[in-house]
């Protein structure tokens, strides 16, 4: 939901929520939305905040932010950007 359109400039999360704060209803889009577990939080949010998936660039985040994460974590983020672009509907995606 975080990664943006082909094409586009804003993410279709970016746009439901400037949706949301239009209209002051929240889109179906965000409410269907899966909620993550408060130790997943970290991870999904450097997910989405680094713009390269990379063993180094997770590093120098930690590095400049002190928000170090696990093995699995970044084994996660790692495996999260192979599927960049791809429909997400169904997992595993083929």
């Amino acid at each position: 939901m975080r990664s943006k359109p082909k094409g586009s400039e804003v993410s279709r999360y970016d746009t439901l929520k400037q949706v949301e704060k239009s209209t002051g209803k929240t889109p179906a889009g965000l409410l269907n939305g899966p909620i993550l577990r408060r130790e997943h939080a970290d991870a999904w949010d450097i997910f989405n905040t680094l713009a390269e998936h990379s063993y180094q660039e997770i590093e120098s985040f930690g590095r400049l932010t002190g928000n170090f994460l696990s093995a699995w974590e970044v084994d996660a983020i790692m495996t999260l950007s192979r599927y960049i672009g791809e429909d997400l509907s169904r997992w595993p995606p083929k």
